[in-house]
């Protein structure tokens, strides 16, 4: 696996903006601050908002370059329900004190060697995007706060970023999930799927196989991104009523 170090240097260069950007956005922010009279917890909301999203972005380009340049990228390897048993002959007369009688493994985290490109691709993009979804949040309260502290608390930019933000976590979150699963399983029959085989006969052993994990897909359609995207949603229309009654209000003034 790649280190912290050998990442490149488009990492460092992306942690520059970043922190760039951070600072410029709460020198605004307090700005702002100055000139309003709002509670200190929305500044401090601010400014861990947009930590969090700075972050996340890097964690984002970091997730991407390490495993498209890794060796062995880790992945979660989905696999038949699998328990190793022991070998036969082979007995424990003291320490645990329960026993498996059922179930077993369902997922492994491996660092998995010679996987294809597609496979690679597909887990990076879905490992991306997993990280992209707290960081659109994270901008979507930075955004709210720093127009709460500059008086345009119901300013139809925050509805935009609303609706973008809730698209954003239902397609991603989807799509992440989605592509993750798929390459997941592409990795496990890569590394469990066996054509020919053979073996030396072993005293007590019908089938030396039986400790081999066997090559399962493993793809879900999770729901709850769908259900956050409809809830930012429905919170984008709550922020667009506010904002008409403001450009109505400041009519009326």
């Amino acid at each position: 696996m790649l280190s912290l170090w050998n990442i490149g240097p488009i990492v460092w260069i992306a942690a520059a903006a970043l922190i760039v950007a951070i600072a410029l956005f709460v020198a605004a922010a307090a700005r702002a601050r100055r000139r309003g009279d709002t509670s200190p917890v929305v500044s401090l909301a601010l400014t861990l908002s947009a930590l969090w999203a700075a972050f996340s972005l890097l964690g984002a380009v970091i997730s991407v370059v390490q495993n498209l340049a890794a060796d062995a990228p880790r992945m979660s390897v989905p696999v038949a329900r699998f328990w190793p048993d022991l070998l036969p002959g082979v007995t424990i007369d003291t320490g645990p004190t329960a026993e498996v009688v059922g179930g077993g493994f369902m997922v492994a985290e491996v660092d998995v060697s010679g996987v294809g490109p597609l496979a690679r691709g597909l887990w990076t993009a879905g490992q991306a995007l997993w990280s992209l979804i707290p960081a659109a949040i994270a901008a979507l309260i930075a955004v709210a706060c720093f127009q709460l502290l500059a008086g345009r608390a119901f300013d139809r930019i925050i509805v935009r970023m609303t609706m973008a933000t809730a698209v954003i976590v239902a397609a991603g979150g989807t799509a992440a999930q989605l592509l993750s699963d798929i390459a997941g399983s592409m990795a496990s029959h890569e590394l469990f799927t066996r054509g020919s085989a053979g073996w030396t006969e072993i005293p007590g052993i019908d089938d030396p196989f039986a400790w081999w994990p066997q090559a399962t897909m493993n793809v879900t359609l999770p729901f709850w991104p769908i259900a956050a995207g409809l809830g930012l949603a429905a919170l984008a229309a709550v922020f667009r009523y506010g904002s008409r009654l403001q450009r109505e209000t400041k009519g009326l003034v």
